[in-house]
């Protein structure tokens, strides 16, 4: 029996690799990979929370963050 991969260029595949309580150790070393490349500061916790960020103002948009992370400097940082 052959098994196609999931692409996870897909959103919907990418959040159920990434976006997941029981994968957060796979999400924290794709990321910093990622930040070691450019120069950034490492992660050290990724905390999954709530996406949404409620409008200050009726005129505001309505964000929704990706990841919530917490750098090696205790930095709070939004990875959208």
């Amino acid at each position: 029996m052959m098994t196609e991969l999931l692409d996870p260029k897909n959103d919907y595949v990418f959040k159920r690799i990434f976006g997941s309580e029981e994968n957060k150790d796979v999400l924290l070393a794709f990321l910093n990979h990622t930040f070691k490349n450019a120069g950034e500061s490492l992660l050290t916790e990724i905390v999954l929370i709530n996406p949404y960020l409620d409008k200050d103002t009726p005129r505001d948009k309505q964000s929704i963050l990706d990841i919530r992370a917490k750098t090696d400097q205790g930095e709070l940082n939004a990875v959208v």
